[in-house]
């Protein structure tokens, strides 16, 4: 059954004999026109007029239909018009007329030989909107994989106790993602499309950014860690892995790494909350703990804010194919973030060193 039902032309015209039987043998009868609103017709072939016939030309397929001079002209304009801009009833203010009949035939073969699409409108998505679906995935990417990460799942557990080096190594890969906070923070601190945008970013910088190294660097220097023997360390590659991932996007796909921010902020977040939590179970020094206590205490704060909404609400629309393409995105950025965690356990879980000195290779 066809889709299409063309709007009248002023223009009589005629078939050859063969169509006008289909058409007095009821062949179309059955043929029920949808509401014209919704639907953008886009010739699938080429289009051709050459003494009285129109011909549709597709991958050299020809298809001829009869018609009287005057008539044809006006056709074929009406078939070049359709290119998947413009709704039938859009088409209809430009060709009213009186005898609608030939051009539902005409279409009904076109549509019926795959010569002839239908566009749909597009849908934009409001920025909002997308980064929300995206928080979605997100959670249900990550909800399906914690309980094979040892880490997320022992630290979210209020009875586990985390091996002591994995709370210290938890604590040496977040100071070394922090450094590296700069090569990802900064291209989005000029994000061109919105001023708003930009001031938002500058002010989560330089609020959070400092505060957050000076603390971590407390509490690894209660346990002997000094800011120089950790500029001789190596992250693990799981980490640089995750701050290349950011850096990348931020710089080739900001509205992407903008769309993260949220995300990581909240399980920073609840990780650091959990982190203390776990600190205190297995009894570290109050000099390791006040530190991380304060870290977690000013995260809280920040609970009632979500920076990527704040973001997205400034971003008055995304296409359905950069959504698309963001949804694709956010699987490999889930599975390198549980990736990270999963190499804290492993690694610190296991090793005789908690710094993975340059200067020892």
């Amino acid at each position: 059954m066809s889709k299409y039902t063309l709007p009248p032309l002023k223009e009589d015209s005629t078939v050859t004999s063969a169509l006008e039987q289909e058409l007095s043998q009821g062949k179309f009868q059955d043929k029920k026109a949808q509401h014209p609103s919704v639907l953008r017709p886009k010739l699938a072939c080429k289009v051709n007029y050459y003494q009285d016939k129109l011909i549709f030309s597709q991958d050299g397929r020809d298809f001829a239909f009869q018609v009287n001079s005057q008539s044809g002209k006006v056709l074929k304009k009406l078939f070049s018009l359709m290119d998947g801009t413009k709704s039938l009833t859009e088409l209809q203010q430009m060709f009213s007329a009186n005898n609608s009949e030939l051009f539902n035939t005409i279409v009904c073969h076109l549509d019926e030989n795959n010569l002839i699409d239908d566009v749909a409108q597009v849908r934009v998505n409001s920025g909002i909107d997308t980064l929300l679906e995206l928080e979605d995935l997100t959670t249900e990417l990550l909800n399906q994989q914690v309980d094979e990460n040892l880490f997320l799942k022992s630290i979210k557990s209020e009875t586990s106790q985390l091996p002591i080096n994995v709370l210290y190594g938890f604590l040496i890969e977040t100071y070394h993602f922090i450094t590296q906070q700069c090569c990802f923070d900064s291209p989005g601190l000029s994000f061109q499309s919105s001023t708003k945008v930009r001031q938002l970013l500058n002010e989560r910088y330089t609020q959070e950014y400092r505060q957050d190294q000076e603390l971590l660097m407390a509490a690894l220097n209660a346990i002997g860690i000094s800011r120089e023997q950790l500029a001789d360390t190596m992250p693990l590659p799981e980490t640089m892995g995750m701050c290349n991932a950011l850096t990348y996007w931020a710089n080739f796909e900001p509205l992407f790494f903008l769309s993260t921010l949220g995300f990581l902020a909240g399980e920073t977040r609840n990780n650091f909350e959990f982190y203390s939590k776990a600190c205190e179970r297995v009894e570290l020094d109050s000099g390791f703990i006040n530190p991380i206590r304060q870290l977690a205490n000013s995260k809280l704060k920040l609970q009632p804010e979500n920076l990527s909404r704040r973001i997205f609400q400034e971003i008055p629309h995304i296409d359905r194919e950069t959504k698309q393409r963001f949804r694709g995105q956010t699987y490999l950025f889930v599975e390198i973030y549980n990736n990270l965690y999963k190499a804290i356990w492993n690694h610190y879980s296991s090793a005789s060193h908690l710094l993975r000195r340059v200067s020892a290779i």
